[in-house]
């Protein structure tokens, strides 16, 4: 028995009273399509049941419309923001997205963008776990666009959405000197790692400007258990007496008291996300070490999707769907580019945070 045929786009068109192209572009979410021209081919698909043979629109046009995004593992649900936006982006664009999670270490890293591959997928967009882990990833992914987002790894030469650096150190240095600190330390962020390294700098070059000592960097793990571990340093580290201590040579200026770190007496910590921050404070409060009276807390990343007011840890919560958005933009413009490998180097978009106080500065 043969099959009988379904509608086709012929059928939808002249239903609708369309050109077929224009009927095309009503399917493919294009945009220069009148509202009324719309209605009716939507109006003549529902009557004649047609439906789009995407497989066949994909040997025609030599693309799938599906879009990967590659997320960490341990990736916590504060970047559902970004997921969510990066799909709905897509949507706007007649896309697809096709979700993986990237795990330790670089093989599997590498096979997750090869499997994105062997589905076809038209571009990529990469949230980078580590630069050590990402770069080999990043260079197999090099076939089609790739636009990093959140951590950029530097020299690749693909497209990247991040946060400003500059600007995020500064909104939490200031908040911090504006309650007092005149000297500070980092937890969580490691020297040796080339991410870390230029936030530790960032953290510098504001500590300077907002005349606050920058006395150094406690090397932990960026999790809770890091920022556990980071206040038993401090707490084993420090001779003075934790109940009350001013540096001498901040007498006369209202400076807080603080922990002993050296030569130095801290009185204020920014710490890699909230997760080491909230490890940090519960084991000084435990240790009668009072926060924010000694010693002011604030991380550089909020992991929470709770909301702006009542919080516990002063932080900044990054523009996650933005960065979805904008990494979607520069992607489908890449895709619009017969030679986006040529298409005049590598495009930055940097973007602000919001900062959010919570009880643990003042």
């Amino acid at each position: 028995m043969t099959p009988v045929a379904g509608p086709t786009l012929v059928d939808v068109a002249r239903e609708a009273g369309v050109s077929i192209a224009t009927a095309s572009r009503v399917l493919s979410g294009a945009q220069h399509v009148s509202e009324s021209r719309s209605r009716a081919v939507r109006k003549a698909i529902a009557d004649l049941g047609y439906r789009h043979n995407a497989v066949a629109s994909a040997l025609r046009s030599q693309r799938t419309e599906t879009v990967g995004l590659i997320l960490p593992r341990y990736t916590t649900g504060f970047l559902s923001a970004l997921i969510e936006s990066v799909s709905a982006a897509l949507d706007d664009e007649g896309m697809s997205l096709v979700l993986r999670y990237s795990a330790d270490g670089d093989d599997h890293d590498v096979a997750t963008v090869e499997s994105m591959l062997s589905r076809r997928v038209d571009g990529l967009i990469i949230c980078p776990p580590s630069e050590d882990v990402s770069r080999d990833a990043i260079a197999a992914a090099a076939r089609v666009p790739v636009v990093q987002v959140g951590r950029h790894i530097f020299g690749d030469g693909t497209d990247s959405v991040g946060l400003d650096d500059h600007r995020a150190t500064d909104l939490l240095v200031g908040s911090l000197a504006d309650g007092g600190a005149r000297s500070l330390v980092t937890v969580g962020l490691s020297p040796g790692d080339p991410a870390d390294a230029r936030r530790i700098a960032a953290v510098r070059a504001s500590c300077e400007l907002r005349d606050v000592t920058f006395v150094e960097a406690i090397t932990a793990d960026a999790v809770l258990a890091g920022g556990v571990a980071a206040a038993n340093t401090l707490l084993e580290g420090s001779t003075s007496n934790l109940a009350g201590t001013t540096a001498a040579a901040g007498a006369g200026r209202g400076v807080p008291r603080g922990i002993d770190v050296g030569q130095h007496v801290v009185d204020a910590a920014i710490c890699a996300n909230d997760d080491v921050a909230h490890g940090l404070v519960t084991v000084l409060r435990l240790n009668g070490v009072a926060v924010p009276g000694t010693l002011q807390v604030a991380s550089l990343l909020d992991v929470s999707l709770g909301e702006d007011d009542d919080r516990e840890i002063t932080t900044l919560r990054h523009p996650w769907p933005a960065m979805g958005r904008e990494a979607v933009r520069l992607l489908i413009d890449a895709l619009g580019s017969a030679a986006h490998a040529d298409a005049g180097g590598a495009r930055r978009v940097t973007l602000a945070p919001r900062l959010l106080t919570g009880r643990s500065s003042r």
